[in-house]
């Protein structure tokens, strides 16, 4: 299975936007000068091998386009500056926390019913409604064509012969989210061809349903795509979970 590269960016966020983020949650809880502010959220990077350190020269960059944008403030005391957050910096927060906590709670909820369907082999009811916005950092975040593929091997090897139709008609149902037909039909046009499965027409004059049944060749790929899948789910849960760590971060 290909490796997905996970990135804040598929959250629609830079990794830049999630420095800001920390540094006014440092600064929420307590006015600091550069020096400490730098050692807090350098701390809590290291401790997150899902994320890139970042130098003292950019942090303190960073502090600097924080001050010259409004969200944070500062006062002398002696040669040192204390930065506390601005008025404007505690709306941006507030604002934040609406926009994308929500969000994440209900992907991190989604990813683990996934891992949980996958591990556990059976369907279990979920629910949890999804935006369109959800949706789509959801099918940026997972490997859907490795999901598409396991799920289908799952189902032809334990249930015996099925149609296309039925097989996406029930993704939802197992998953709490479906991605879109064309795609799904694509996968499995592209698993008959690499011999993982075998397709024939129910009808040759309409072809309008295509019945699937598993191939020796897609028994033993099921064994090892399912290690590599549960592993992958491990990974975007784990990457969910940092991500809601360090947007709701406190020294």
């Amino acid at each position: 299975m290909t490796k997905l590269s996970i990135s804040v960016k598929k959250l629609g966020l830079s990794s830049k936007d999630i420095l800001h983020i920390m540094i006014l949650q440092s600064l929420n809880q307590t006015p600091s000068h550069p020096a400490e502010i730098y050692r807090q959220v350098s701390e809590a990077l290291r401790n997150d091998h899902l994320s890139s350190t970042r130098s003292r020269t950019y942090v303190y960059k960073t502090i600097e386009e924080l001050q010259q944008n409004g969200l944070i403030e500062f006062q002398k005391q002696g040669r040192k500056k204390v930065f506390s957050l601005s008025q404007e910096g505690t709306k941006y927060l507030k604002d934040h926390k609406v926009r994308v906590d929500p969000s994440l709670q209900k992907l991190i909820a989604i990813v683990e019913h996934m891992r949980e369907t996958i591990t556990k082999r059976k369907i279990q009811t979920v629910d949890i409604s999804l935006t369109d916005d959800d949706k789509q950092y959801l099918s940026k975040l997972i490997n859907v064509k490795a999901l598409i593929q396991w799920y289908s091997l799952y189902r032809l090897i334990h249930e015996g012969n099925h149609h296309g139709g039925a097989l996406y008609g029930e993704m939802n149902i197992w998953f709490g989210w479906m991605n879109n037909h064309g795609y799904f039909y694509q996968v499995l046009r592209e698993m008959n061809q690499e011999g993982l499965i075998n397709g024939t027409w129910l009808d040759e004059d309409t072809r309008s349903q295509r019945k699937y049944e598993v191939t020796d060749l897609g028994k033993r790929k099921f064994t090892s795509l399912s290690l590599n899948i549960e592993r992958h789910f491990t990974e975007v849960h784990q990457f969910l979970r940092s991500m809601i760590e360090k947007l709701n971060h406190t020294p």
